[in-house]
C-alpha cells in the first residue's frame, strides 16, 4: 500500500481525525493494540497508529520497507528526499535524531544515517509537536541533534 503525505490532513488512506474503526476499515486489524500515556497505540507491520484520550488518529508512523511517499519520491528510498522536505517546509527543526518539518506536519528519525531500516517517518496533527522546547533550526549536513 502507497502512504502519499497530505500534510496536516493524512497519509494515503489514513484521515487525521479518523476513528480506530475508520482506519481498520481501510487497512485492516492491528497485529497490537495498548494504550501508551492516554493514547491509544495500534501497531501493524511497518506502521503505528496513534490515537487520542477521544479516539481519533492524532499521528501514524512507518518504518522501512513502507511506501511513504511525498510529492511523489518515496522517502525511504529516494536519495535526495530529506532535501526536497527542508525545500518544501523552508524552516524545519531539529533533536535528539529527529527533524521537525512544522509546515509539512512530519517527522523523520535517522535519516542523517546511511541505513534506510533505521528511518521512520511519523505524520502528525496540527499542534502535536508545538511544546517540544528542545528543538532547534536544521543545518542540512549536521547531527541530527540539538546544538
Amino acid at each position: 500500500m502507497m502512504f502519499d503525505v497530505r500534510p496536516y490532513e493524512g497519509v494515503g488512506p489514513l484521515v487525521l481525525g479518523m476513528s480506530p474503526e475508520e482506519a481498520r476499515a481501510v487497512v485492516g486489524g492491528p497485529l497490537r493494540s495498548a494504550i501508551k500515556e492516554g493514547e491509544r497505540v495500534e501497531t501493524y507491520r511497518d506502521f503505528t497508529l496513534a490515537y487520542s484520550a477521544d479516539n481519533r488518529l492524532i499521528e501514524a508512523s512507518f518504518s522501512a520497507p513502507a511506501d511513504v511517499r511525498f510529492q511523489g519520491a518515496n522517502l525511504f528510498t529516494t536519495p535526495d528526499a530529506l532535501a526536497r522536505l527542508v525545500a518544501a517546509d523552508g524552516a524545519p527543526l531539529e533533536g535528539f535524531g529527529s527533524i521537525v518539518f512544522p509546515a509539512l506536519g512530519l517527522v523523520v528519525v535517522d535519516f542523517d544515517s546511511d541505513q534506510e531500516s533505521d528511518r521512520a517517518v511519523q505524520v502528525f496533527e496540527r499542534g502535536r509537536w508545538d511544546s517540544m522546547t528542545h528543538l532547534r533550526s536544521y543545518e542540512a549536513g549536521g547531527s541530527g541533534v540539538a546544538r
